[in-house]
């Protein structure tokens, strides 16, 4: 990246925090815009003028890379990168830097929508809730306190499906304990939504606020004093997973992370008889495709009920008569 693109970067993701882009999806972009000029760079292409066939090339490109772990780049972040892409041109349009935006041209890639994986049914989410809240029974003070805040995350996560980013960006003046809701204003997006408390997350979260969080920031994290758990969404979602994945193996469950518990909210709804529609609403889906998933995790389900229980399943026997 030279002198020239680093600038324009730099002015692209001021815009992008002046357009209030959520801290999530600022961190996307100022990682993505730069996978640009490493293509252009090996491609000889100029900024400046770019072609839609160009464009086009930057998803062949894309699809050949490896991530760190050294697995290709799968569907999902070959279409973030061309995102971010198409984001970066559009303000270099309204800049005048460039005539168009190439990237509105492009054929976009498809995105499987794949089946949530290791969701937690409603007896084992029970079980790993209420290991949660025996969280005095750590050895450490240190450990009873990192606990106690995954204790008090997961039942507002599970009662209001947000993601993590969004849990993160919460302040303690978003929550209505009265009406028993949460404006969320870091939405997936930046739309802006209203999420519902059930009476016993109302209350963790309400002990909580009055009565731990007052001695929970010190001098360094004072800056942050205004969040509702106090950090920003990076360091924030590493430490819930970290503990989140403890918590799951003292219990004997699967390995779960914290969007699981969005996932478990849609799908533990479904299987309770809730609309569809209620449940978009929810989980803050703009597209009921995104919330039809779930039906599809329900169809699983269902086949390993009709291959468990169905009088004509097979027994194994050599009289297959009787």
């Amino acid at each position: 990246m030279n002198e020239n693109e680093r600038s324009l970067t730099v002015a692209f993701l001021a815009s992008c925090k002046a357009q209030g882009r959520s801290q999530q999806a600022f961190i996307g972009l100022r990682n993505r815009v730069p996978k640009l000029f490493a293509y252009l760079q090996e491609m000889s292409l100029e900024l400046s003028s770019l072609r839609p066939r160009d464009a086009q090339g930057y998803i062949g490109w894309l699809s050949a890379r490896r991530s760190p772990a050294g697995s290709l780049y799968s569907g999902r972040t070959v279409a973030a990168y061309l995102s971010a892409a198409s984001s970066f041109y559009e303000y270099l349009k309204r800049r005048g830097e460039v005539i168009s935006n190439p990237f509105k041209e492009v054929r976009r890639v498809r995105v499987e929508k794949k089946l949530p994986r290791g969701i937690l049914k409603e007896a084992e989410m029970k079980s790993l809730l209420d290991a949660l809240a025996r969280f005095d029974e750590q050895a450490h003070l240190k450990a009873a306190l990192a606990r106690y805040r995954l204790h008090v995350v997961a039942e507002l996560m599970y009662a209001t499906g947000l993601r993590v980013s969004e849990v993160a960006s919460l302040a303690v003046s978003d929550i209505d304990f009265p009406r028993s809701t949460i404006t969320v204003r870091e939405g997936k997006g930046g739309y802006q939504r209203v999420a519902f408390l059930d009476e016993f997350a109302r209350e963790v979260l309400r002990l909580y606020v009055e009565s731990v969080r007052p001695h929970a920031f010190s001098e360094w994290n004072r800056r942050n004093d205004g969040l509702l758990f106090g950090t920003g969404w990076g360091w924030f979602g590493k430490a819930v997973n970290a503990e989140l994945a403890q918590a799951c193996a003292s219990c004997g469950l699967p390995t779960m992370k914290s969007h699981g518990f969005r996932h478990a909210v849609g799908f533990h709804l479904l299987r309770a008889g809730c609309n569809i529609r209620h449940i978009q609403s929810i989980l803050g889906h703009r597209r009921l495709r995104n919330t039809e998933v779930y039906t599809k995790v329900e169809k699983e389900d269902l086949r390993h009920v009709v291959d468990a229980c169905h009088p004509r399943k097979w027994t194994g026997t050599a009289d297959a008569s009787t």
